[in-house]
């Protein structure tokens, strides 16, 4: 049994898995309990740049694949961005893998800040289907890819995990080891199908319409955190992408 907990506004979201069942329940709770440091923390939950996978349109998962030269374009485009938009990042959290890493180090040495790199922080395990197409898993599974990337977020992969799974990694994880630091504002360098998932939890209390929140490559989300309130602000930020070809 894996429990988690999401802040909204003044109550607080259980997340209850049971053999791959959720149990979603609401209450209301002062999260000044929880949370220690800033009286606003600003949070950005940034996807990786482009990399040749996603131009190729394959499924990525766990797998590593090396950026483009837009992909590249893009982490600067991002970098002038974010100097723009904050003075100073206290700290750059990233998932291991090389897309992500990548990312994460630009920003951490462009601010010279920490950077730490967490394992909760991984895409979905997409098993048996990574380094497919997805135009072939349509073709081959065209139920198990609508259920994958439109429909159920607790569908599971062969070999791999459910979104509703992933997301609750991301989210614990934010949870558990960003809702006690002292931080202003600090990065969080992770995946676009993971963070379909967590936006849909922390926007709607449900998983249900994850494809809503999709991300481009090298777009962000920023959301604030105080003592009772948790707020995603915007999501898909990608206004410094324009320029690019």
């Amino acid at each position: 049994m894996i429990t988690f907990i999401i802040f909204r506004e003044s109550s607080v979201f259980s997340i209850t898995e049971t053999g791959g069942l959720y149990r979603f329940s609401m209450a209301v709770c002062d999260r000044n309990r929880f949370f220690a440091g800033n009286d606003v923390m600003n949070l950005l939950l940034i996807r990786h740049a482009e990399t040749e996978w996603n131009r190729g349109g394959l499924i990525q998962g766990h797998h590593d694949s090396a950026l483009t030269a837009r992909g590249l374009q893009e982490t600067t485009a991002l970098l002038t961005a974010l100097a723009h938009e904050f003075p100073s990042v206290d700290a750059v959290y990233t998932s291991p893998a090389g897309r992500a890493r990548h990312m994460g180090d630009a920003i951490a040495s462009h601010f010279r800040c920490p950077l730490s790199v967490e394992p909760l922080l991984r895409e979905q395990a997409f098993g048996d289907y990574e380094g497919l197409s997805r135009v072939q898993l349509q073709r081959d599974e065209p139920l198990s890819a609508e259920a994958l990337f439109s429909t159920d977020a607790l569908f599971t992969p062969p070999g791999g995990e459910s979104l509703a799974y992933a997301a609750q990694r991301l989210l614990s994880f934010i949870q558990n080891d960003l809702a006690a630091t002292s931080h202003a504002t600090c990065c969080v360098v992770t995946h676009g199908h993971i963070l379909q998932g967590a936006l849909a939890l922390l926007k709607d209390g449900n998983i249900d319409n994850f494809p809503r929140y999709a991300q481009p490559n090298a777009s962000y989300a920023r959301l604030t955190f105080t003592a009772d309130r948790c707020d995603v602000i915007q999501w898909g930020i990608a206004t410094h992408l324009r320029h690019l070809s």
